[in-house]
């Protein structure tokens, strides 16, 4: 037993050192190389506001360090940690283990719903509107899902369930084409191209700390659920039967992640398959276990989508890629596997 917590500990110690590698890494690389010692002794000054290092580098680097590329990387260890979380939650409440926000669909209706907001106009009011207008669309979609997929709570049936989210996300994905065919203008089309595909460009200071504060709420309300989170595993009647009220539990997860949804799509636009890869990787390496599994996701998550975006802004420079391109292009591969596989179960036994 100890030597099983010191084994997950060790792993946790070399996620967060790969996250902090991953992180210099993504803001090294760009449309110019800036060598990644400069950016380790730049944010190392910076972090203890003090010249701990020498300086000998030009002023303008600081500028592209902090104020473009940081921004954006530490957005996308945001989304990646947080779009993982939320995988794992869904997955245990479907208890369907190729459930993602995107796969069910719920990422295409918040990103409906904030295009819809843009195209009517809705946007001059802010990122609030937008976040609204992603939220509204993400808890309709997962109404729907929910209603059709399981009739009424009645069937878990996984053929079901995903058949449904591929339904409607189709349904809203054809929403959301028709918003921007009527768009009035070239700014509102390129607003809902970026929403759709997703891209991590617009990254500033002044707008990560929403969806910190959000990923951070709905990481500790999921840890301090996670006991929870294992009997639902077992099934509702067994989780009734030992006093635990479903209903209630559900209800908290899946409000708390539309929310999270919501505000990452408002941020980030629409990317897939984050939710569905990091949790099986997650699962082969500390278990089912959802105190371990949602630590491990929330770092590995971060790892995975700094690298999809490093990937997104150096294949074809100065352009960038939407990124919602690159996890589709991992992502695919990897959900047919899962459905090839005659057998699956949470511990990940093949």
């Amino acid at each position: 037993m100890l030597k099983e917590k010191n084994s997950y500990l060790f792993m946790l110690i070399i996620l967060s050192c790969l996250l902090i590698f991953s992180i210099i890494l993504g803001i090294s690389f760009g449309t110019s190389y800036i060598p990644m010692k400069t950016v380790y002794h730049f944010l190392i000054n910076k972090l203890f506001n003090s010249e701990i290092f020498t300086i000998d580098w030009k002023k303008n680097i600081e500028s592209i360090i902090w104020e473009i590329r940081a921004p954006r990387v530490l957005l996308s260890a945001i989304s990646g940690s947080g779009l993982a979380i939320c995988g794992v939650l869904m997955q245990c409440i479907t208890k369907n283990p190729i459930a993602d926000p995107y796969i069910l669909g719920i990422s295409s209706g918040a990103s409906s719903g904030a295009v819809a907001v843009i195209i009517l106009g809705g946007s001059s009011m802010g990122f609030l509107s937008i976040t609204s207008g992603a939220f509204t669309g993400a808890l309709l979609c997962g109404i729907l899902v929910f209603i059709i997929g399981t009739q009424y709570g009645k069937n878990i049936s996984t053929v079901r369930l995903i058949l449904t989210g591929l339904a409607v996300s189709t349904i809203f994905s054809s929403i959301t084409n028709i918003l921007v065919y009527s768009a009035k203008n070239s700014n509102q089309v390129r607003s809902a191209v970026f929403w759709s595909m997703g891209s991590l460009g617009r990254a500033r200071w002044g707008e990560i700390s929403i969806p910190f504060i959000a990923l951070m709420s709905i990481l500790l309300i999921s840890i301090l659920l996670a006991k929870s989170l294992d009997i639902l595993l077992l099934g509702d009647n067994t989780a009734k039967m030992m006093g635990m009220e479903v209903g209630k539990i559900k209800t908290i997860i899946i409000l708390s992640s539309t929310l999270l949804i919501s505000i990452l799509v408002a941020m980030t636009g629409s990317i897939g398959f984050i939710g569905l890869i990091v949790p099986h990787i997650c699962r082969y390496f500390c278990g089912s276990s959802h105190k371990r599994l949602l630590l491990c996701s929330f770092l590995t998550g971060g790892i995975f989508l700094i690298i999809c975006d490093t990937i997104a802004r150096t294949m074809f420079p100065p352009r960038d890629i939407p990124i919602g391109i690159i996890t589709s292009i991992i992502g695919g591969p990897f959900f047919l596997f899962m459905i090839g596989k005659n057998r699956y179960s949470f511990g990940g036994e093949k």
